[in-house]
């Protein structure tokens, strides 16, 4: 057995030792931190001179292009060797956005323009690559001019299989890619490969990404209405929503939505919610009569419906959204007030009309004339 002063010596040893460990780990710790800060420096000098020598390239070619000429085809055949490697693309990349003042533009745009043959190479050789190579490679030709349509064609046929990909940055990437092309056609076949390959995508996303297409979205929503039965429930509720913001040609198509009882609940608040937005005579009824379901299980109709009914002024709906204002549900009370202030119902005179027997429905016309009165605060500084 140990006496005591030996177990006392074993304690100090072992919180010595402790120490040390502790010293140790945090000394490897600051030894990697200043290493690694090191070779990121000496990476981004490396960049540097890199983006450096590719800008002395293109300034080259550029030269030609303003004395009339055109692009080497020898410096065609180096891009592609060149551009094959992503660290290249990035200097690439750099080189043409950063580097190049306001008057040489045209130029630069024209440099681009010729060399848009090689697009297709570099395509065919990024699919094959790892997802985050294939993203960077998408969100390059996202921001390239494409005019040429016999190469383009070709190049978004190669950015529609991307949809494959497992990356999620690699598949909105390449949808950017093709929503800057301007081709309905490939944007349809992307969004179709995309469902039937259970590749998720956020439905906001897709909605924002449609509606920021620089093609005829005439032509798109036509090509996505066409099909939209062929969609699963989450691609459905993104293309209502992106026809939503963009046109007000399908209300025979959208009533038929809303008023089927069959149909999935989000794609027929969607629908509600597009009747808010144009103004449709016949939707007028079903409207009135979500707005006027008390049943609590319904209160996302009701709230939806009180907000698109701004849309259809009138005694009867305004009788209805002033019974609404005593509903139970704050999000249908409120939805109700906004309508009532859009039909140009003054909350004063509405909560007298209301009277003191409702609390809940006095205070939201009171919440409504505090925030009325915050914006116009906010709009006097």
């Amino acid at each position: 057995m140990y006496g005591e002063g030996e177990l006392r010596n074993w304690k100090k040893m072992g919180s010595e030792l402790l120490l040390l460990g502790y010293g140790s780990v945090c000394l490897c710790m600051l030894v990697f931190n200043v290493v690694y800060n090191i070779a990121l420096k000496q990476n981004d000098r490396r960049m540097e001179k890199k983006i450096l020598r590719t800008r002395e390239k293109i300034s080259g070619q550029m030269a030609l292009i303003a004395a009339g000429g055109k692009v080497e085809e020898e410096h065609i055949v180096y891009l592609k060797g060149y551009l094959s490697r992503v660290s290249n693309l990035i200097a690439f990349d750099h080189a043409m956005e950063e580097y190049f003042p306001s008057d040489e533009k045209q130029v630069l745009e024209e440099y681009c323009l010729q060399i848009q043959s090689l697009f297709l190479h570099l395509a065919h050789i990024y699919r094959k690559r790892g997802n985050m190579q294939a993203a960077y490679f998408a969100h390059f030709l996202s921001k390239q001019d494409q005019k040429q349509q016999t190469q383009l064609d070709r190049v978004q046929d190669i950015l529609v299989e991307y949809m494959k990909k497992e990356s999620l940055y690699c598949r909105v990437n390449a949808l950017e890619a093709l929503y800057h092309s301007g081709s309905a056609q490939s944007v349809a076949k992307a969004v179709m490969l995309l469902d039937k390959e259970g590749c998720y995508i956020h439905e906001k996303i897709l909605t924002d990404g449609l509606l920021t297409f620089t093609g005829n979205h005439e032509n798109l929503t036509g090509l996505l209405w066409d099909k939209l039965l062929t969609f699963t429930s989450k691609t459905q509720i993104s293309i209502l929503n992106y026809i939503r913001f963009e046109t007000g040609d399908y209300c025979e198509g959208m009533f038929s939505i809303m008023t089927d009882a069959k149909k999935d609940k989000e794609l027929r608040l969607s629908a509600i919610r597009y009747f808010g937005r144009y103004f449709y005579a016949p939707a007028q009824e079903a409207l009135s009569g979500f707005a006027a379901d008390k049943n609590p299980l319904n209160w996302e109709y009701a709230a939806i419906s009180a907000s698109s009914l701004a849309k259809y002024p009138g005694e009867e709906v305004t009788e209805i959204l002033t019974d609404m204002m005593h509903s139970p549900n704050w999000y249908v009370r409120y939805n109700a007030a906004v309508s009532l202030g859009a039909l140009g119902l003054d909350y004063k005179t509405l909560a007298q009309t209301i009277g003191s027997g409702d609390r809940y429905a006095r205070e939201m016309l009171l919440y409504r004339m505090d925030e009325q009165h915050m914006k116009k605060e906010k709009a006097l500084v």
